[in-house]
This record gives structure tokens, sequence and C-alpha cells, in this order.
């Protein structure tokens, strides 16, 4: 699941295109159905793993820069390096984090009975809808 996860798939089924943007996630898997937001405030874990992954990168890229310019390090690229590093890790990291976090929490608690009915019923819409795009006449 994780492994899926961090390829930007559902953990459930592998599928991918689960995003409409690349900071939307569909409501719903396009292939299981199962809903990524499970419950009201799912995704924040989603963001701790975003931010986590984020202060290891300023982490890392102090410590060595630092320890490859000592004594004298250039303070003025350094905090160029650290603005670019916080703008760029969490907005390619984004979507990564939130499938990563549906595989967490899809490991930490397995779809009740209620969400495997949600998910068919999702699924089955979505085959209905692909099967009969909108405006055209059915027979």
């Amino acid at each position: 699941m994780l492994a899926r996860g961090m390829r930007r798939r559902c953990p459930m089924c592998g599928a991918g295109s689960l995003f409409t943007h690349w900071f939307r996630i569909c409501e719903h898997c396009p292939r299981c159905g199962m809903r990524f937001e499970r419950e009201e405030g799912t995704f924040v874990g989603g963001m701790f793993i975003n931010i986590a992954l984020t202060e290891i990168a300023l982490a890392l890229f102090i410590v060595v820069g630092f320890a490859l310019t000592l004594p004298d390090p250039p303070v003025g690229p350094m905090v160029v390096g650290a603005v670019f590093i916080s703008i760029l890790v969490p907005t390619l990291g984004y979507p990564f984090s939130k499938t990563i976090w549906a595989a967490v929490h899809l490991a930490m608690q397995p779809l009740e009975p209620a969400e495997q009915a949600e998910a068919a019923t999702a699924r089955f819409q979505l085959d209905w809808e692909r099967e009969h795009p909108p405006g055209t006449a059915s027979r």
C-alpha cells in the first residue's frame, strides 16, 4: 500500500490518474471507488508528511551547506537555498503526501462495511458515466 501511495496511486487497487490537477485529488478512486477523504480532517496527516519531508530536506541542506563551507559559511546563499527548498519541496510533494497518507490511513484502519458499500456505489456510478457520457442519447 505504501509503495502505491509513493507513486501517487490508489493504495487499495493501484490505479493511477487520481488527480484532476496537481493540487486536487478525485473524491473517489476511478477504478475501485474508494473515498480518499474518509473522514473529516483526514488529510491533516498528509500535511504532516509534507511538512516533515520539507523539514528533513531543509535540515540536510543546512547541515551539508555548513559542513562544506566552514569556517566561513555564506549566509545569503544559504538563506536563498533554504527559501527555495521551502517552496519547492512542499509544492512537488503535495500530491505524494496525500496518497501516502491515504495508504497509511488505510493500513491503520481498513475500510468499514459502509465504506466498502460506498466504494461499490461510486464504482458503479463511474462505470455508468463512462458508458453513458452526458449529452448522448440513449435508446
